[in-house]
């Protein structure tokens, strides 16, 4: 799975649950949201990235999220979901060097329908000093908590 970086106001998202990628548009996004208001339910999409300049990496609200070096990582579900239980992982603003991801970073994240994922970061593209990248590819493993 990959999340693009468009121009601000756009939004590119992931719903693991789905599974699938999304680019939204800025009035799409926003919509998206204020839909999730109003129902008091959370949007969709479990991990979005937007603002070409700043790179906001964010798990979205109604989730959590454990952040793990690739020798901390979590190779079951039990242990997955107990590092995302404990959460800790909001956003990173990829754009600034002393909060960058590394390559390999490892993300145990509890979806909105309860679901236990996975995601590995495997690749940056465009990755220049000071900018945030234009993509960000995982390899993404979920296990269903349903039933």
């Amino acid at each position: 799975m990959a999340l693009g970086l468009g121009g601000s106001p756009d939004v590119f998202a992931i719903d693991f649950d789905a599974p699938s990628v999304r680019h939204y548009s800025g009035e799409e996004w926003n919509g998206l949201k204020a839909d999730a208001e109003e129902t008091g339910s959370p949007i969709e999409p479990d991990l979005s990235y937007s603002n070409s300049i700043w790179g906001n990496l964010m798990v979205r609200d109604g989730r959590s999220a454990a952040q793990l070096r690739p020798g901390q990582a979590a190779d079951t579900a039990e242990a997955c979901a107990r590092r995302a239980q404990l959460g800790g992982f909001r956003a990173a603003e990829m754009g600034k060097a002393e909060q960058k991801i590394r390559l390999k970073t490892v993300f145990c994240i509890l979806t909105d329908k309860g679901n236990v994922v996975r995601a590995q970061i495997t690749r940056f593209i465009g990755d220049d000093f000071g900018d945030p990248p234009s993509q960000i590819e995982f390899t993404a493993t979920m296990w269903s908590r349903a039933g």
